[in-house]
């Protein structure tokens, strides 16, 4: 291999082994970290600090060296030995992940390699730049409050509203009963083996696997048959966990029968759909507009427009083609706002060419909340990953918490999903001190997929018109696969009602705040807590996962130093459930 093609590959390699996909969640931890936190950073000296000069010639050698195309080929060659040597990746998933992000990455590059230390400051802490490391300082325009607010709309309707949302469906088609449940690649239960360690369930496995198409069915058969509701959040990530062999077409069909199947069940629901992360192509691109045409995801914003098309207003078809999202009357003084999140995550490359609001994303909520607030209108976000994940960028995160803070009295729900645990997160009136007045709550939904260690869930939530669509009591169900079999359908049973079970008189961010404080500070709460959140007793929560939980309960951006409680009462557990992204 020649010289300059090794050079190119130390570029490369970052992308291979930290950046190409949910399969590598543990080797990349560090570097989403890195990424997504905003962590002022005073630099070593980017002239001097050998690490940095090093980093600032090799980046500027390869943009010279990949301005020729002829070298592309060596370095996916070289990228796809190093995934399988370092990353431990069957070759098939090195091979289809390599291919899947060339073009954007090579675009990319050559777009930032006229900035060689932008670069090295996104790969290397020490050489960014400590005002800004990754463009965190930008900040959307926010309206002032008005003088005096309109009062909001009183609605005819007295009856609650029952909302179904489900979250992280990741329904795999190509799910094969009896294949091995334990197997190499980043999702099993697809290959057959004569003598496998642990056979695939005809329902479901709960492992490193996703759900058979026929376990939806049963569960929306299920809802349909005993339970009432009104209408139905879907919280996004509809596609497997394969996302080494994605492609549009599969896409499409995925998001064409899992609409069809939600019609038979539910032919006159009202049905609201927001995109998630696996709807990529490759998995987490987005391309912004300022991207070329040719990496625009005009396909899939087309299928969103199709299946959300019979339950919105025709005003809505442009900002659904533009940008993934939408905004739209429910009921009677109601406004729902799905918002594309993909804008935020961390490993969509497009974002480091500007991460200042690409597609004018959160000028839009903006200008949606302040339309409601001057009608009088309540408003519920519906949205996929949660701003204060990991995979989602601080610069994004910072400006939808304050987003929040500005229209707290607008916003009466946030409903996201992503994590496939079942958390909560408390917005406070200052960010920066969580002794400040709670001022709003994210709810992260449970997953209806098994990946990973997780029985399927679902929940319903009461709304009430009267109390300004504030929400209620919520009830989350769940199943056992274990104790399924193809003859012994799934059982769909209360798992918990957030009410009851956590002895809260409402639901509002100061009874959530208090609940946080219990759950901090006392160990028989923190251990209720955990195990609803990984839907096992005794939990299946080790002491990183019930760190990231406790942290996740006031993470509405990233600031560890301050959301983290001091880890007193970690439980003992063996099993470490692996977290889904």
């Amino acid at each position: 291999m020649k010289t300059r093609e090794i050079v190119a590959f130390l570029l490369i390699f970052w992308v291979a082994t930290t950046l190409a996909g949910p399969q590598y969640k543990e080797r990349r931890k560090e570097t989403v970290k890195t990424l997504s936190q905003k962590k002022p950073v005073k630099p070593k000296g980017v002239s001097w600090n050998p690490i940095c000069t090093g980093c600032i010639a090799g980046v500027a050698t390869a943009g010279l060296i990949l301005k020729f195309d002829q070298s592309e080929w060596a370095v996916i060659q070289f990228a796809k030995t190093i995934c399988k040597l370092f990353a431990h990746q069957p070759w098939t998933v090195c091979d289809g992940i390599s291919s899947q992000f060339r073009d954007e990455f090579f675009y990319v590059f050559r777009q930032l390699s006229s900035s060689p230390s932008q670069i090295c400051g996104l790969l290397i802490p020490d050489c960014a730049d400590p005002n800004d490391p990754q463009e965190a300082g930008w900040r959307v325009s926010l309206p002032p409050r008005p003088i005096k607010r309109t009062p909001f709309i009183q609605p005819l309707r007295s009856e609650p509203l029952r909302v179904l949302q489900l979250s992280d469906l990741h329904v795999d088609f190509e799910y094969k009963e009896g294949s091995e449940a334990e197997c190499d690649s980043p999702i099993c239960c697809h290959e057959s083996v004569s003598s496998p360690t642990k056979a695939a369930g005809f329902w479901g496995t709960v492992g490193r696997c996703d759900v058979p198409y026929r376990t939806l069915d049963a569960m929306l058969d299920h809802i349909n048959q005993t339970l009432w509701i009104d209408y139905i959040l879907l919280s996004g990530d509809f596609v497997n966990h394969a996302d080494w062999i994605y492609t549009k077409e599969e896409h499409l069909h995925v998001l064409h029968n899992l609409s069809s199947l939600i019609t038979k069940y539910f032919p006159k629901i009202p049905t609201y759909w927001t995109l998630g992360n696996h709807e990529g192509v490759p998995v987490n691109s987005f391309a912004p507009h300022s991207a070329p045409e040719r990496f625009l995801p005009s396909w899939l914003y087309s299928a969103f427009l199709n299946i959300s098309a019979p339950w919105l207003d025709s005003e809505n078809n442009e900002t659904i083609m533009y940008r993934g999202s939408y905004s739209t009357v429910i009921s009677e003084g109601l406004r729902l706002i799905s918002i594309n999140t993909g804008f935020c995550e961390t490993t969509n490359f497009f974002l480091y060419l500007n991460q200042s609001d690409p597609d004018g994303t959160m000028s839009w909520l903006v200008a949606e909340l302040y339309k409601a607030e001057l009608n009088g209108e309540r408003v519920h976000i519906l949205g996929h990953i949660p701003p204060g994940d990991g995979e989602c960028l601080e610069g994004w995160a910072r400006n939808y918490y304050q987003v929040v803070q500005r229209f707290n009295e607008t916003i009466a729900a946030q409903f996201f999903g992503h994590v496939h645990w079942d958390y909560f997160t408390v917005f406070y009136e200052n960010m920066h001190e969580i002794t400040s007045n709670p001022i709003g709550v994210l709810y992260a939904a449970p997953s209806v997929t098994t990946f990973e260690q997780l029985n399927p869930a679902f929940r319903i939530y009461t709304v009430n018109p009267k109390k300004n669509y504030e929400i209620s009591n919520f009830d989350t169900y769940s199943t056992k696969l274990d104790t399924a079999n193809e003859t012994h359908p799934p059982e769909w049973k209360l798992l918990y009602s957030a009410m009851n079970y956590y002895n809260l008189t409402d639901l509002s961010p100061k009874s959530w705040h208090n609940l946080i404080e219990e759950i901090h500070g006392n160990k028989t709460k923190a251990n209720e807590f955990y195990c609803l959140a990984t839907r096992t007793n005794p939990t299946t929560c080790d002491s990183e996962c019930q760190k990231t939980l406790s942290c996740s309960l006031r993470s509405g951006h990233h600031n560890q130093t301050l959301y983290c409680p001091e880890q007193k009462h970690h439980l003992n557990t063996n099993r470490v459930p692996g977290k889904a992204y």
